[in-house]
């Protein structure tokens, strides 16, 4: 009996060492899927976010490239609005000569100038201005020299000049204009967008 309990006894030790090895095999098998599931959830994590944060980069290139057309776009429809308002002026003032208010015009301009420049001696008008010139030049030599919308030039000996032309008066006060046309766009658009 000896020998079959010798041999059962082996038996159970190898199929303890079956069961061992089984378990030890299971285990490491699924360590080894769970490892195998960890790298792929980190890989599909890493591949997941790389074109995310690569399509949020693009996005946001797009973004900032039409942000630029668009401020571009509005910038150039409000200079052409601008010089489209400019034209405008520049046509009423080309033909404020043919107004029946333009001899008083012409009077404030040289008194305006006169008093800024009292040694003048030469008044400088468009040759259309000649016979108003003449009439209310008083001691000043008029010479018809100036291309002008209207207005005139005081000089004097010693190279001093005035300009006050109506061309002038323009150029000094676009500046002026351009940020009262700018503050009255912005508010009409404000008022738009409400």
């Amino acid at each position: 009996m000896a020998l079959a309990d010798l041999l059962q006894a082996i038996e159970a030790d190898a199929a303890a060492e079956r069961a061992r090895a089984d378990r030890e095999a299971a285990a490491e098998a699924t360590a080894i899927v769970e490892q195998a599931r960890a790298q792929a959830a980190a890989l599909a994590a890493e591949l997941a976010t790389e074109p995310e944060g690569e399509a949020r980069a693009d996005a946001e290139r797009t973004r900032a490239l039409a942000r630029m057309d668009a401020s571009a776009a509005v910038r150039s429809a409000r200079e052409e609005a601008f010089a489209s308002l400019l034209a405008g002026i520049r046509a009423e003032l080309a033909a404020v000569r043919g107004a029946a208010s333009y001899p008083e015009l012409f009077r404030s301009l040289l008194a305006e100038s006169r008093a800024a420049l009292p040694e003048a001696h030469e008044l400088r008008v468009d040759p259309r201005d000649l016979d108003l010139a003449m009439e209310l030049a008083g001691d000043l030599r008029v010479e018809p020299a100036l291309d002008a919308w209207g207005g005139l030039e005081l000089a004097c000996h010693d190279g001093r000049t005035i300009r006050n032309t109506l061309e002038e008066r323009l150029a000094n006060a676009e500046p002026l204009l351009r940020g009262r046309f700018a503050r009255r766009l912005a508010r009409a658009v404000h008022a738009g967008v409400r």
